[in-house]
């Protein structure tokens, strides 16, 4: 037992150092990413409002280097990536499933979409790991040998939270992540234990969402570059729009800055402009909000299929693009010539492609909980629907209220990630309790 005790040991000391190692080596070799436009602001630490969420502006204020910061990034991506596998490999019994689980987690953690991030300065890659780290803790509090303890519970919280300061569209399922986490912790610990513990998470946790909710920068960004890549190609949501006050005079400013280089954006040109201003104070603040609501064709379907409302329309401006191709840094940036990475079998190049692997581990993810209910497993079947149902809120809001075509992948990109990752973990579990099933008859 000793001698096969040590093996494994040394099997996971050794992977994981490879890991880090090349993830490491990986960012040596690239020259940071800085975007122009959105990198500057996570480089200024404020306390509140603050237009970029502080578990990055914390990092990147502190450590101020850029070629640090991307050490750094693909220091702690590589530990949770690590974390994670160890905690799912825990549950896995049968050790050829455990060879075949490690291949296909190491294939996808090693795939450019994920590591490119490491050298990138903007949110993904911290965000990444964040939802990584999430997952982990959840797994361990849930399903693993001492779930439901104490130390569980607060590594869980810890998981929630930093999730939390990553994105600001991570913070709007703070009401969802938080009852989560202090209905079970309250229904598994003593109470005492838990008050002071409960408000301070309470309290940071309803900090990271009034943040996200209190910066107008962000929010009017948001709202000129959705109405101008969606709503105005449907006529009756285009009329909507301007019964509102919209003015009809930033059509033609959006589109003269999106063909020229004029010195800004057009989301910046267009929320600049003095009628925009006037036309926000007067309920246009709320108006993606209220257009939601009150068209639940457009609330529902268009994140997903959008096209259907207009020929001018396509799945790149919807989720399931986001979703299935991901980032394209390593072949779009020149300063990643030298990076050791490849998109792999996940991410392939050609949107067909793409949307077909996605397919593909939605419906594995699919055939896994169907089967993880007839065997009569409903913690781990709970965990998985669970995380899946919150994959998905967490989408349809960033769609909702932040992501622009162009950004549609990026902004998606930690859930993109984790359906896959869910995906492998969800087959592998299926797999070992039906191994595990039969070995016994």
């Amino acid at each position: 037992m000793k001698s096969t005790f040590f093996t494994q040991k040394f099997v996971v000391v050794l992977i994981s150092t490879i890991y880090l190692v090349f993830r490491i080596v990986n960012a040596t070799l690239v020259s940071p990413f800085y975007d122009e436009f959105d990198s500057p602001q996570y480089f200024i630490l404020k306390f509140f409002p603050s237009f970029r969420t502080h578990g990055i502006t914390l990092v990147y204020s502190i450590i101020k280097d850029e070629f640090l910061i991307t050490i750094f990034q693909a220091f702690v991506g590589s530990l949770v990536w690590i974390y994670l596998w160890i905690s799912i490999l825990r549950m896995i019994s049968n050790r050829y499933l455990r060879v075949v689980f490690t291949f296909l987690y190491f294939v996808l953690a090693s795939s450019s979409v994920v590591i490119e991030h490491d050298s990138s300065l903007l949110s993904e890659s911290l965000a990444i790991s964040s939802t990584i780290f999430l997952f982990a803790t959840s797994i361990e509090y849930f399903l693993g040998k001492k779930k439901y303890s104490q130390r569980s519970l607060y590594f869980f919280g810890l998981g929630v939270l930093w999730f939390l300061s990553t994105k600001s569209s991570n913070s709007l399922i703070f009401p969802l992540l938080g009852s989560i986490l202090l209905i079970t912790a309250y229904q598994k610990q003593k109470y005492k234990k838990l008050f002071l513990p409960s408000l301070i998470f309470t309290l940071f946790g309803l900090f990271f969402l009034a943040n996200s909710l209190s910066s107008d920068i962000t929010k009017t960004l948001t709202t000129s570059g959705t109405i101008n890549n969606r709503l105005v190609f449907v006529e009756s949501w285009k009329n909507e729009l301007l019964d509102s006050g919209y003015p009809e005079k930033a059509f033609s400013v959006w589109n003269d800055f999106s063909q020229k280089n004029l010195g800004l954006p057009p989301d910046q040109a267009v929320v600049s402009m003095p009628e925009f201003k006037n036309w926000w104070e007067n309920g246009g603040e709320s108006y993606l909000l209220k257009f939601t609501l009150s068209n639940p064709d457009y609330a529902i379907l268009a994140p997903i299929a959008l096209p259907i409302f207009s020929d001018d329309l396509n799945f790149r401006k919807t989720l399931l693009s986001g979703w299935s191709q991901g980032t394209d840094l390593t072949s779009e940036y020149k300063g990643f010539n030298k990076s050791l990475v490849t998109r792999t079998l996940f991410w392939p190049d050609e949107p067909e492609k793409a949307y077909l692997v996605l397919s593909i581990s939605l419906l594995i993810t699919g055939i896994s909980l169907l089967s993880l209910l007839i065997m009569n497993y409903p913690k781990e079947f709970n965990l998985i629907i669970i995380s899946f149902v919150l994959i998905l809120i967490w989408s349809y809001l960033n769609w909702w209220f932040g992501s622009k075509p162009a950004d549609m992948a990026r902004h998606n990109l930690s859930a993109a990630v984790m359906l896959r990752v869910i995906s492998i973990f969800a087959v592998s579990i299926a797999f070992d309790k039906l191994l595990g099933k039969r070995k016994l008859t």
